[in-house]
């Protein structure tokens, strides 16, 4: 393999070719908007174990960056195992108020090239949004067609006064650059004003082991 070669592995650069661009600045991979979403979701680190019984669910990556950042690394070992489920979410790369933004950009735009090289290989693929100052706008909703379903999460959100601000912020200002029609929650509810769009409120896995 050659150097250029190498380099375009490395950075997943061949998974752009046959990805929908965005017009704008970014040129951030597009993800089309799909309208079925699914009633339950399990974490990527239990796709291996689950049965047949359990693939009309969503994979979800709400996890720590380090579980999944191989589907990034070695994207096309994961394609099949992905397709045995209904519906994929794409990872939730992480994005923190005090990451520098070239790097905060850089993980929204794994995530939504994973997500439309997922859909190119036909797979039902459900955006992950986050975001995480106000700075982090003008990319975090980028690369998504409107009325659309997506997802959210309020994990690690709730007990932080400041970061409940700025999710609140972020899905109002969400809700009107992109008018999702269902958004799928994931995690405890949190209000905040909505008028448009559907809310799917999912338990996360600790929910569930309270309950």
């Amino acid at each position: 393999m050659n150097e250029r070669l190498r380099t375009d592995f490395n950075y997943n650069l061949h998974l752009l070719k046959n990805v929908p661009l965005e017009d704008a600045w970014l040129k951030m991979p597009i993800i089309k908007a799909i309208q079925d979403y699914p009633d339950e979701l399990i974490g990527f680190n239990y796709v291996k174990t689950m049965s047949r019984a359990n693939f009309s669910k969503g994979v979800h990556f709400y996890l720590d960056d380090y579980q999944f950042e191989r589907v990034w690394n070695q994207p096309e070992l994961y394609i099949e195992m992905l397709r045995k489920f209904y519906f994929v979410l794409t990872p939730d790369f992480s994005l923190y108020t005090d990451m520098p933004k070239p790097l905060q950009i850089y993980n929204v735009y794994r995530s939504r090239l994973l997500g439309a090289y997922w859909q190119s290989r036909g797979l039902n693929v459900i955006p992950t949004l986050s975001w995480s100052d106000k700075d982090s706008f003008d990319f975090a909703f980028s690369g998504l067609e409107t009325d659309g379903v997506v997802s959210v999460s309020t994990v690690g959100v709730i007990r932080n006064q400041e970061a409940k601000k700025l999710w609140i912020a972020g899905m109002e200002e969400m809700i009107s650059r992109i008018d999702p029609s269902v958004i799928l929650l994931y995690g405890k509810p949190i209000e905040f004003k909505n008028d448009k769009a559907k809310i799917i409120n999912i338990e996360s896995t600790n929910m569930k082991k309270v309950k």
